[in-house]
């Protein structure tokens, strides 16, 4: 899949990346964007919630206290306490409640409406008083109730209300319960003397409960659960979410909290605050329920990405044609280079990156013509200067052949010195075609110098003396074909030829600092500056130097050589003065036979 993207064009990565960034940038503003937009929308909901909490609490606490309020009244009554210690009858208690002092107290019980059950019982098994106002009926008998736990907790707390739910499991007050209840007990104590004189037990209905202290307060989708000190349920309204595991989450001690959580396969926004007394009150909205009023914010930002989209198309597509048009241009050019349009060139209007490749692609298709040109100029000198040496167009297998026939016939006569100077001739021969290659070993160019000298030395009978300082360790490195008999050449035909009495010719060689180094000193009668100047001034490039006096390669030819293959890497110098001979100091960068190839594109020939 990469290599499929790498290889589309320009014009189409840029298409795409420009796609990508868009729906990129896009997706995450419109997902930051609904994420706090859900956020804040949580915590309104949450501190909603808990405000709903927090209501919840001092409702109920109300109701508590205004119970317990009541349930206190009641049993302190004179009525009631003198009823508990004389034992008297159910229906003689009950007209004097309604008849004496204690009137108005049950009134208020009626008028309020706050509790549903209530059972007095002194230490008859059968209740002193009963009333039911929701059809309940069948107290349970005090004997029942004295064996069971709520009756101990209830003693325990020594004449403090004990609040519980009443379930069908502990439910020894009411035999036949109509409707779901939530119970209070209290033991009554003798007011002169402290003596536990009986039990009282309230009934309050749950549903009494939602309609005077939790109106308006829950819904089918927002949900109420109490829970007593010990986490069991005592009242629930609204939507049912509650299970057991929820009541951990209440348990990081603090007095109230909201949290994330999901319960019933439902995420719910869950609030819990804890009363005074140790009830804690849980309130539940669905996750749902919030994140429906984000569904506009939701579509708003779909819209939104898709416009991007849609809008960074052709934006993309115009910027992507304004920069891959000039790499387009360029490509082409590159194309008709390829098929040997030298000429060619691009139109550069502008100075950015893409400019400057132009610009450099230009410099390069010129310098490139221009290399092409010099090396076809330079084979083309190569070829006329190895005709040149060979001084005619003899097949060399049929030359050697001749000099071998020669050198025999010269044996045959005594001419020892012919057959040298044949045997000499052969051998130069052979070493200065050199396959046709462009390079040679320093240890060749050195055999091939030492047998010129020789001719030579034959040619001025002993007058010329020559010296050859190369070292062996130089053989294996590798230089220019013939770079350095010109420059010999040129000191006995300019300097010793001319001198009567001879002269010497002196040709050092050595490494030093990664270049090998090359001087040719001679005795001669030297050359002015004119001299010097106009067998190195280089000619035309079309020219060909073939002068009657060189027997080789021209110094101009071989300067062009040296410039060609080694560029900037050589130097060389002259220095002559009439009457003083001259020198001449070549320096060639190192070469091994491994990057010959690299500096010689002659070689395949």
């Amino acid at each position: 899949m990469s290599s499929y993207f790498f290889n589309l064009s320009i014009k189409k990565k840029f298409i795409i990346i420009i796609l990508l960034m868009t729906s990129l940038v896009s997706v995450t503003l419109g997902y930051y964007s609904y994420t706090t937009s859900k956020s804040q929308i949580i915590d309104n909901v949450s501190t909603s919630s808990l405000s709903v909490t927090q209501v919840v609490n001092s409702n109920l606490s109300s109701m508590q206290k205004s119970i317990s309020d009541w349930v206190t009244v009641f049993i302190l009554s004179s009525v009631v306490q003198k009823s508990l210690q004389q034992r008297l009858s159910e229906s003689d208690l009950e007209s004097a409640l309604y008849s004496g002092p204690t009137a108005s107290i049950m009134d208020q019980m009626l008028i309020t409406g706050s509790t549903d059950y209530i059972a007095l019982y002194g230490t008859a098994n059968d209740p002193l008083y009963q009333v039911a106002k929701d059809g309940s009926s069948g107290a349970g008998t005090f004997d029942r109730i004295r064996g069971s736990a709520i009756y101990e907790e209830t003693s325990r707390r020594n004449g403090a209300a004990y609040w519980y739910p009443l379930s069908d499991e502990n439910n020894l007050f009411i035999e036949y319960n109509t409707k779901e209840k939530i119970g209070m007990s209290r033991i009554i104590r003798s007011t002169l003397n402290g003596e536990k004189l009986g039990f009282i037990f309230v009934g309050v209905n749950h549903q009494t409960i939602r309609n005077q202290y939790l109106r308006n307060l829950y819904d089918e989708d927002h949900g109420i659960m109490v829970l007593d000190q010990s986490g069991t349920p005592l009242i629930s309204a609204g939507m049912d979410f509650y299970s057991a595991d929820l009541l951990a989450m209440t348990k990081n001690g603090r007095q109230s909290d909201s949290v994330i959580t999901t319960s019933k396969g439902e995420e719910l926004l869950l609030t819990y605050s804890k009363t005074d007394s140790g009830w804690i009150i849980l309130y539940a909205v669905p996750i749902g329920l919030l994140t429906k009023q984000l569904d506009s914010i939701k579509l708003f930002v779909i819209l939104v990405i898709l416009a991007c989209i849609l809008l960074s198309l052709p934006l993309s597509m115009t910027l992507s044609h304004i920069l891959s048009a000039p790499v387009k241009k360029l490509l082409i050019s590159m194309r008709r280079f390829q098929n040997g349009h030298f000429e060619e060139r691009v139109e550069v209007k502008y100075q950015d990156e893409i400019g400057l490749l132009g610009q450099g692609y230009n410099r390069m298709v010129a310098s490139i013509k221009t290399l092409v040109d010099e090396a076809y100029v330079l084979q083309l000198k190569e070829r006329q200067a190895e005709l040149k040496a060979l001084q005619s167009q003899i097949n060399p297998h049929f030359l050697y052949n001749m000099l071998d026939m020669i050198f025999w016939e010269a044996e045959r006569a005594g001419q020892e010195h012919i057959s040298e100077m044949v045997i000499t001739l052969s051998r130069l021969f052979r070493l200065s075609l050199n396959q046709g290659k462009s390079f040679t070993s320093i240890g060749k160019e050195k055999e091939f110098i030492q047998l010129y000298l020789q001719l030579q030395q034959m040619r001025f009978n002993d007058k010329l003396t020559y010296r050859i300082d190369i070292p062996e360790e130089l053989d294996h490195y590798v230089l220019l074909k013939l770079c350095l008999q010109p420059f010999i050449e040129n000191a006995l035909i300019h300097g010793i030829e001319r001198k009567r009495e001879g002269g010497y010719v002196h040709i050092d060689g050595w490494l030093a600092d990664g270049y090998v180094h090359f001087t040719v000193t001679d005795n001669g009668i030297g050359m002015s500056d004119e001299t010097l100047q106009e067998i190195t001034k280089l000619k035309q490039e079309t020219d060909v130097y073939t002068s009657h006096e060189t027997g080789g390669y021209a110094i101009q030819n071989i300067i062009q050589r040296l410039r060609h293959y080694y560029n900037d890497q050589y130097n060389l110098t002259y220095t002559s003065q009439p009457g003083q001979g001259t020198k001449v100091e070549l320096k060639i960068p190192i070469m091994t036979e491994n990057q010959e190839a690299a500096y010689d594109p002659l070689n395949d020939r």
